[in-house]
C-alpha cells in the first residue's frame, strides 16, 4: 500500500514538473513581478485533469483505499512541531489540550507571561501553530509578542498536524475529516478561547489570525456573537471572507474543475496529506543548493502570489518540514463554493437543495452575518496577495461594523504575498510592528 502511495505522489510530481518550468524560470530570472505564463496556465488545466483522472482510477481500484492509510494518524519524523521550534528559540512553553463539544482534541500552546494581557494566534489553511515560528527568534510574531510583554497562546484547528485526535475517530477514518472551517469557527475557536480565559483568569483577549484563521473568526462572530465580548481587538493578516476576485490561477482551476468535491466523494478526505515519504522527498528537493530547489519556490508562488523574494532559500527545508500542515478537503471545497457565488457573499456550506432544506430549512445555505462581528477589527493585506485581494478586503472592511479609521493597512511592497505574512523576511517591519501597535493601542500602551 505504501508503495502505491509513493508511486502516486511521484507521478504527480512528474506531472507538475513541465507545468512549472516557465514559472521557475520567471522566478529565478525576472527583475520584476512576472505575469503568470499563459503556457503554464494551459498546462495547469491539463495537470488538474490528469490528477482528477488519476484519483478516479485509484478510487475505483479495489486494492486501494485512501482513507485507510495509517500515515495520516500522526506527523512523520520530519515534522518539527511547535514544541521543537519554541525550544530551539529558547523560550518557555506550555502544552494544553482542549476538547471540543463534538469530540476533537485540540493542541493549544502557551508562551507564558502570567497576569499579562493575552494574545491568541490562529493559523491558516494547510498550516499549524508551528508555522508562526519559522522565522525564529527576533522575527517570529509569537516571540515578538512575548518579548513585548504579552501572554501568548496559539491554537490549532481540527485536522492540523498538531490536532489529529478524536475521542472515537481515528485520522484514518473518513468521518474524522467531515468538517469545514465552519466547525472550526463555531466549535474549535470558542472552546479554545474559553480554555485560555479560564487558565489566565482574564475576561477578554486579543485575537490575531492569518488567512483561514480570519475566516473562522468571522464565522464565530456571526454564529457565536456572544464571544465578541471576549475579544479586545482582532487583527487579520491577509483576511479572507469574500473570495470572488481572487487572482490565483491554481485555486480557480482547482475550483472550476470541482476537484475537491470530486476527490472527497471518492474517498480522499485530507487536503495534501504529508506522509513520511513526502516529508523526506520535500527535504531532498528543497534543500539549499539542490537543482530542484526552485520548484519549491514555484510551488509556494503558485499558491500565494508572484513574485516573492521574501523567503530565504535557507529557510526552505524548515518551511517545508511543516507545510502543508493538515486540512480537510472539505475546507477547500467550502472556499470553492464561495468562489462560485455570483454575488459578493459569505455563506455556510452548500449541501445542495435537499440537504440545505434538511440542515438549514431553506434552499440556499444561509449567509454569515458580518454585522455581528462587533470587536474592533484591524485588517492588514498585501498588493501581491492573490488570495486576500484588495477589492475583497476593502469590501470586507465596509461590512464589518467596528473598523477604526486607520484600521485597514496595505503592504505596498510589490513582492509581498499571502504566505509572506508568516514566512517573509521583512514581515516584522511590514506587518508585525503594526500588529504590536494595534494591540498596544487597545491596551493603551505607549508606542
Amino acid at each position: 500500500m505504501a508503495r502505491w502511495k509513493g508511486a502516486c505522489y511521484l507521478l504527480l510530481l512528474l506531472l507538475l514538473l513541465p507545468a512549472t518550468l516557465d514559472t521557475v524560470d520567471a522566478l529565478v530570472h525576472a527583475e520584476r513581478r512576472p505575469e503568470f505564463p499563459r503556457d503554464a496556465r494551459d498546462l495547469m488545466v491539463r495537470l488538474a485533469r490528469a490528477i482528477s483522472g488519476l484519483a478516479q482510477g485509484l478510487a475505483l481500484d479495489n486494492a486501494y483505499r485512501p482513507h485507510r492509510q495509517s500515515a495520516r494518524g500522526a506527523p512523520g519524523k520530519h515534522f518539527r512541531g511547535t514544541r521543537a521550534l519554541v525550544a530551539a528559540s529558547g523560550y518557555p512553553l506550555e502544552a494544553h489540550e482542549v476538547r471540543t463539544p463534538d469530540g476533537y482534541f485540540l493542541s493549544v500552546f502557551r508562551i507564558p507571561r502570567p497576569r499579562r494581557p493575552v494574545v491568541f494566534l490562529m493559523h491558516g489553511l494547510m498550516l499549524s501553530s508551528a508555522d508562526y515560528f519559522t522565522l525564529g527568534r527576533g522575527r517570529a510574531l509569537p516571540l515578538l509578542l512575548h518579548d513585548a510583554g504579552f501572554d501568548v497562546w496559539l491554537g490549532n484547528g481540527r485536522g492540523s498536524m498538531e490536532s489529529r485526535r478524536h475521542e472515537d475517530r481515528h485520522a484514518d477514518d473518513p468521518g474524522f475529516w467531515d468538517f469545514t472551517w465552519h466547525e472550526i469557527g463555531v466549535l474549535d475557536l470558542p472552546s479554545c478561547i474559553d480554555h485560555v480565559l479560564a487558565a489566565t483568569n482574564q475576561s477578554a483577549l486579543h485575537y490575531v489570525g492569518h488567512s483561514q484563521g480570519t475566516t473562522t473568526f468571522f464565522v464565530m462572530g456571526s454564529e457565536r456573537p456572544e464571544y465578541m465580548a471576549k475579544v479586545k481587538a482582532f487583527v487579520g493578516l491577509a483576511p479572507v471572507a469574500f473570495v470572488r476576485d481572487i487572482r490565483s490561477d491554481l485555486i480557480r482551476v482547482t475550483c472550476d474543475l470541482g476537484a475537491p468535491a470530486f476527490l472527497r466523494h471518492r474517498g480522499f478526505m485530507e487536503l495534501l496529506p504529508n506522509p513520511p515519504f513526502i516529508s523526506a522527498l520535500k527535504q531532498l528537493l528543497c534543500s539549499p543548493g539542490a537543482a530542484t530547489q526552485p520548484l519549491c519556490s514555484a510551488f509556494l508562488s503558485l499558491i500565494s502570489g508572484f513574485y516573492s523574494k521574501q523567503v530565504n532559500v535557507t529557510m526552505m527545508p524548515s518551511l517545508f518540514t511543516n507545510f502543508p500542515g493538515g486540512s480537510a478537503l472539505k475546507q477547500l471545497e467550502h472556499y470553492c463554493q464561495q468562489l462560485a457565488l455570483e454575488e459578493l457573499d459569505f455563506r455556510q456550506f452548500d449541501l445542495k437543495a435537499r440537504g440545505n432544506l434538511a440542515r438549514y430549512g431553506q434552499v440556499r445555505p444561509p449567509a454569515y452575518n458580518l454585522s455581528r462581528v462587533t470587536a474592533p477589527c484591524y485588517l492588514i493585506h498585501a498588493d501581491n496577495d492573490v488570495l486576500a485581494v484588495q477589492s475583497n478586503v476593502e469590501a470586507l472592511s465596509q461590512r464589518l461594523p467596528n473598523v477604526p479609521p486607520d484600521g485597514v493597512r496595505l503592504v505596498r511592497l510589490a513582492e509581498f504575498n499571502h504566505l509572506d505574512f508568516i514566512y517573509g523576511r521583512d514581515a516584522k517591519e511590514l506587518v508585525y510592528d503594526h500588529v504590536l501597535a494595534y494591540i498596544g493601542r487597545q491596551e493603551r500602551l505607549p508606542t
